[in-house]
């Protein structure tokens, strides 16, 4: 078999999967149903931790009229809550409660129950291959990362390319979507 064709093979089985299937959960979610917009919020928020209601906006790609209509909704369920920012009390971040942590460990836990009970049935060596498979798929996605990086910086001189959580950079870091300039890196 030639590269393209074992390519389009594999391409063919990743579409495959059924975006249905991950609506199960969602639909039998304890609180009522959970939109995928809230899911986006629930899974930015536990990647990123609290954050400014503008960049929570910014992540979404809504307005900020938007967001907050979004996380009002999302606060009556209890999944987030505002918090005002002891420095400054005009700037109001969003956070996960208990619930909302709750709800995201549960996607966590089901996906890997689903996974594993698809796993189980592969045989010892299509269990071994496919964990060949994925470590490539993942150097492949480093390279390809690196090579967009490169080729950012290249095209933007003295702007930073980056995928750092703004959890880790500080409060006051820009967000994944905004260039940091090198002199406000420094």
């Amino acid at each position: 078999m030639n590269r393209a064709t074992s390519t389009s093979e594999v391409l063919e089985e990743l579409a495959a999967h059924q975006p249905a299937q991950v609506m199960k959960y969602m639909r039998r979610w304890p609180g009522g149903a959970l939109s995928l917009v809230h899911l986006q919020v629930l899974m930015a928020l536990d990647h990123d931790g609290a954050l400014p209601m503008r960049r929570l906006a910014e992540t979404m790609d809504v307005s900020q009229a938007s967001a907050t209509g979004i996380v009002d909704r999302m606060e009556q369920r209890g999944l987030v809550e505002r918090q005002r920012d002891d420095e400054d009390r005009r700037v109001v971040r969003v956070a996960l409660t208990q619930l909302g942590r709750t709800t995201i460990a549960g996607f966590a836990t089901e996906r890997r129950e689903r996974l594993a009970e698809i796993l189980d049935e592969l045989t010892d060596e299509e269990l071994a291959a496919f964990a060949v498979g994925l470590r490539g798929m993942r150097r492949a996605r480093e390279k390809v990362h690196g090579r967009l990086q490169a080729e950012h910086e290249a095209a933007n001189p003295g702007v930073r390319y980056h995928d750092t959580p703004a959890a880790e950079q500080g409060d006051d870091a820009p967000s994944v979507t905004q260039p940091v300039t090198t002199e406000a890196a420094s």
